[in-house]
């Protein structure tokens, strides 16, 4: 026998033996033991220890466990419980490499202080192999030989890295089983405290177990009274309930019970005197993960004083579907050269395929899932029929519906726990989880952070601007104020600097009122006062408050539909976005006209409009017209929030605003609210 073929076999002895403990022993300790051993003995080495980096602090370490050759100290000794990593190791493990040291005399060492660690552990010879979690190091298993220089083949390293991955493997799996002790904890305390009577029974029929409530609806004080009861020797139950029971997987069936009686003497005719109460029952089997017939669930529910049965038989319906939701995890084994093999019922659920109907099986498992997907499954499975590919930990996505429209995501967890494959048989073991509210979580908290960062922008140049606005009203006002207090100045100039500050005393106003305007709508403060008002002269008014502001050259018109037109609503907030749309056509117009008007689309619907022939906006522009601090002309004078506000408003009295524009011809901006 070679070298190569002699390190096979120690090392699927081991791999079989390792894998056999994950399977069958809660005692991670004693498995770890048994298979550093395994690696000790065969290496002849002085110790094998896990080594992990320490949670808390990244940069120290500690020893997770260790096995020495009889005489041999531990590594240990002399050390703190958590000490510092060595960079020359770590460097090499973090890039995947091993750390290979055949002779520690003979090596050209790049790093002095890494053979004088060696050599105060006594090494001669030493391999260091990653512990990966989740793609990233979380420690290393070290092999050291203290006697003899020692060549490490490319078999030696390729196993020892399998071991690795196993023990961090065997970790997970032993979590997997304490989260599973504490969900049985639970299932027991639901039986115990459910408020309807539940009991267990044997594959004979002989009852095992009955919570308190059904004790106390048989008259029974202990569960040991109640043993003497069989459900397939009782009187309670037609010979057709019973034999329904053996062979259906669930049997709901009515009786009468006679109330002191014990079960186990009940007759078949109830006497006239006696107090007799109707029960409901619902028998169900219960399977191992082999799905191996073990138990009988029945659930009791006196229905002597319930007058609506079918609200009843739902009730049952949801414990038990309660009761079965407890498992979390489904488990399959799977025989990848034959695409057979058994599963649990929450295997089955967690693909959304459905073990009652037959239409699909284990070998249909690969249609369920997303074409994205299909393709890391199968290679993973072509890899275990080479004995290349030994655990798959990924997320994939399976149909929820038929059509493949909707689809929720897995977390399948697989290892290759039986390679035979002379015997036509490579198996895999493999634990699926539903993590759908975990993968919405996630792009929500993605989402959230993108619009985070957005917002953060937003503020960033609204604050910007903010000061750009502000400052430039300010510095006229000081400017022309200064100079109004000197003499020497003509009457004619002296009214123009007297306009030029009243025109920014305005604009500074505009910018206090917009952002006082936004921080009212964000509190919910702003008022709104409606009563019946004229809506000519508020488009007049309006109008006549533009005039001013207008270009030379540019018309303002109106276009009002009726000689009167009178709805209730707030008119200073209507005013204002009708001032707002006529302000941005004033600054955007620099010829043409600028009208002002309404119309009455339908019934008890008016619309009002600002018109210009301006120079219009892009289409890719529209949309973000009335997002708060949009400035499409970053030249032009204004905070941006104007029509932020508008929208806001026009939301409060539950209308609808939107603009309509064409490049270089000009834009129109209008909303509709209700006339009352």
């Amino acid at each position: 026998m070679t070298k190569k073929d002699h390190i096979r076999n120690i090392y699927q002895m081991t791999m079989s033996k390792a894998l056999g403990r994950i399977l069958h022993t809660d005692d991670i300790q004693e498995a770890f033991s048994d298979v550093l051993h395994d690696v000790l003995d065969y290496f002849k080495a002085g110790r094998v220890a896990i080594m992990s980096t320490d949670n808390k602090n990244p940069d120290l370490q500690y020893c997770v466990f260790e096995v020495m050759a009889e005489g041999v100290t531990s590594s240990m000794t002399g050390r703190e419980e958590r000490f510092p990593k060595h960079r020359w190791w770590y460097d090499k493990l973090e890039r995947g490499e091993c750390v290979v040291v055949e002779d520690v005399e003979a090596m050209n060492w790049e790093d002095p202080s890494a053979r004088e660690l060696l050599e105060s552990l006594g090494n001669r010879s030493h391999l260091g192999v990653p512990i990966m979690r989740y793609k990233n190091i979380s420690g290393f298993l070290a092999i050291d030989i203290l006697d003899r220089p020692y060549r490490w083949s490319e078999e030696d390293i390729l196993w020892i890295r399998d071991i690795a991955n196993l023990m961090m493997l065997w970790r997970r799996l032993q979590r997997k089983r304490e989260d599973v002790a504490t969900e049985r904890n639970k299932l027991h305390k639901v039986l115990t405290d459910m408020p309807i009577g539940l009991c267990l029974y044997d594959t004979d029929g002989a009852i095992i177990f009955a919570n308190d409530k059904a004790l106390a609806m048989f008259g029974v004080k202990t569960l040991d009274e109640a043993r003497q009861f069989n459900v397939f020797k009782s009187k309670l139950l037609s010979e057709e309930d019973k034999r329904r029971i053996r062979e259906e997987e669930m049997v709901d069936a009515m009786f009468e019970y006679e109330y002191g009686i014990l079960p186990f003497m009940q007759k078949n005719n109830m006497g006239e005197d006696r107090m007799v109460i109707n029960i409901m029952a619902r028998y169900s089997k219960i399977y191992d993960s082999d799905g191996v017939h073990k138990l009988y669930l029945a659930a009791y529910i006196d229905k002597t004083h319930e007058l609506n049965n079918s609200m009843k038989i739902k009730e049952l319906d949801e414990i038990l579907s309660m009761t079965a939701d407890f498992a979390q995890l489904g488990y399959a084994r799977i025989n990848v050269m034959t695409n057979t093999g058994y599963a649990t019922r929450q295997w089955y659920k967690n693909n959304n395929m459905d073990i009652n109907n037959g239409e699909l099986g284990i070998s249909d498992f690969p249609q369920q899932l997303h074409p994205d997907d299909f393709e890391a499954s199968r290679e993973y499975r072509d890899a275990a029929r080479l004995g290349l590919g030994k655990t798959f930990n990924q997320r994939l996505r399976v149909k929820r519906d038929k059509e493949g429209k909707e689809w929720d995501w897995l977390q399948v967890y697989s290892v290759v726990t039986r390679y035979e494959p002379q015997n036509d048989c490579v198996e895999i073991s493999t634990i699926t989880q539903n993590i759908n509210q975990q993968v919405e979580l996630e792009q929500k908290l993605i989402d959230a952070k993108n619009k985070a960062e957005e917002a953060d922008k937003l503020k960033s140049a609204f604050l910007a601007n903010m000061s750009h606005e502000i400052r430039t009203p300010l510095n006229a006002i000081v400017g022309f104020s200064q100079l109004l207090c000197q003499n020497g100045w003509e009457e004619s100039e002296r009214s123009e600097m007297m306009r030029r500050v009243e025109e920014n005393n305005e604009l500074l106003l505009q910018i206090i009122s917009d952002i006082l305007d936004l921080a009212k709508l964000e509190a919910g403060t702003l008022t709104f006062t409606p009563r019946d008002m004229d809506v000519n002269e508020a488009c007049k008014s309006v109008a006549s408050a533009i005039e001013m502001r207008v270009k030379e050259g540019v018309e303002v018109k109106l276009d009002c539909q009726s000689e009167g037109c009178h709805i209730v609503c707030d008119p200073n907030r209507l005013k204002q976005v009708l001032l707002n749309f006529a302000t941005n056509a004033s600054k955007f117009t620099d010829r043409g006209s600028i009208t002002i008007g309404y119309f009455l689309p339908k019934r008890g619907r008016i619309r009002l409009f600002v018109e210009d022939t301006g120079i219009g906006i892009a289409p890719e522009k529209k949309a973000a017209v009335f997002e708060r601090f949009v400035k499409l002309n970053s030249f032009a004078q204004g905070t941006g929030l104007g029509l932020q506000i508008s929208k806001e408003i026009v939301s409060k009295m539950k209308g609808e605003i939107g603009v309509e524009s064409e490049l270089g011809k000009g834009s129109t901006f209008w909303f509709e609210i209700p006339m009352e």
